[in-house]
């Protein structure tokens, strides 16, 4: 069986400087802007959209570190690592939670 290993964590300010990094920040922010705005009100009126921001796309870029030093070819990695940076749609995350409600529901 195969080992699977980690990448050493960086903190925030030395990702910052990378441009990957950049890259993926700016890519997690209009996401954000465009298909969260309900909670990207709420956050910056309590003045923790960025560091939600940052906190998400470390998560990611931790992620696809760890999968693309474990063998994962980019695609296959991002389709695991993007999900902790780019959240449903409110609209989606609205109708999936009525989804599971009528289903609660009728059991």
């Amino acid at each position: 069986m195969n080992k699977l290993s980690t990448n050493p964590r960086y903190p925030l300010e030395k990702l910052r400087t990378y441009p990957a990094f950049q890259n993926l920040r700016a890519k997690a922010e209009t996401h954000q802007l465009q298909f969260r705005p309900k909670e990207t009100a709420r956050l910056r009126k309590a003045g923790t959209l960025d560091k939600v921001l940052d906190e998400r796309t470390q998560s990611a870029w931790n992620a696809l570190q760890d999968c693309r030093n474990n063998g994962m070819h980019l695609n296959e990695a991002e389709e695991l690592a993007y999900p902790m940076m780019l959240l449903p749609s409110e609209r989606e995350e609205k109708q999936r939670d009525s989804e599971e409600s009528e289903q609660t529901e009728n059991q």
